[in-house]
């Protein structure tokens, strides 16, 4: 009998244990929403897709001081007035409205346990904020850039200028569609890189490779655009050329922006189709 007793004893200080360490993890494991130094639970967990990253948008609104979101249950729509201008996103569409203008997004907004998830490439772009979600801490950071593009540094040529904002984004990983700062393809990362710097490009490759005008590789300068043939013939592949022989660029699927030479003989030196100057003078 004793032993028994003591069996079950033993059992019962496992199972407290267990349920213990359990509550532990599962409190650790609850994600936190860091803005600006301020921590607070955050209701859902974000969610990595193919497409890029999904994030809970009403906690990133009302961080940025938006308190009124419309939820119009017929349309299956959520609106907001931000700093005086519309936005409107639809559950399951790509199609959107961002400060009064029709976009597309690069995935569409969800709805998961009753919180709105939407696309972060898209709230970094329109509401200057960069996110981080780190998988291993639970931390879903959320910091403000506090001024929006960066101001043009007069002490600065132009292309030292675009250059310089180009390698900050050096490991931000390939997404299909992506305009960053958290995922890039090809011209969005190059569309991205210019418009921070005030030069507004085409979105895609082959319209950007009928701007500006031509330059051989020779006369190649930083801040060039340098073109390849990728996926199809034809300048498919945009980079940009930061010198030395060396261009920047957002690879493929399963990459990360990073530099490479342009006279690369096993893949990019057959590959080259030509280059564009955009930036005409050395401000």
């Amino acid at each position: 009998m004793p032993r028994v007793k003591g069996k079950i004893i033993l059992l019962l200080t496992f199972f407290l244990l267990l349920t213990t360490s359990l509550g532990i993890a599962r409190a650790v494991s609850e994600p936190v929403l860091a803005v600006d130094g301020r921590e607070e639970p955050l209701p859902l967990t974000p969610v990595w897709t193919e497409a890029g990253l999904l994030v809970p948008l009403r906690p990133v609104l009302e961080a940025l001081g938006v308190e009124a979101l419309n939820w119009q249950q017929e349309e299956n729509k959520i609106s907001w007035v931000w700093e005086g201008k519309e936005y409107v996103l639809e559950i399951n569409s790509i199609k959107a409205i961002a400060a009064g203008e029709e976009i597309e997004l690069t995935q569409p907004p969800l709805i998961v346990e009753g919180h709105t998830l939407v696309p972060a490439d898209f709230l970094e772009e329109y509401f200057q904020v960069d996110m981080n979600w780190n998988t291993q801490s639970r931390q879903f950071e959320v910091a403000c850039r506090g001024g929006g593009r960066e101001e043009t540094n007069p002490a600065k040529g132009k292309r030292q200028q675009i250059v310089e904002t180009a390698l900050k984004y050096q490991g931000v990983p390939y997404r299909w569609g992506g305009t960053g700062p958290s995922g890039f393809d090809s011209s969005g990362f190059i569309w991205y890189v210019f418009r921070e710097n005030g030069i507004q490009l085409p979105r895609v490759s082959f319209e950007m490779y009928k701007v500006g005008v031509p330059v051989s590789k020779e006369e190649l300068l930083p801040g060039d655009l340098v073109f390849f043939e990728g996926y199809r013939p034809g300048p498919s592949h945009g980079t940009i050329y930061i010198g030395d022989g060396k261009f920047i660029h957002s690879p493929s699927t399963g990459g990360c922006v990073s530099i490479c030479s342009i006279d690369d003989p096993y893949y990019w030196a057959p590959r080259y189709y030509g280059a564009r100057r955009v930036i005409e003078e050395d401000e």
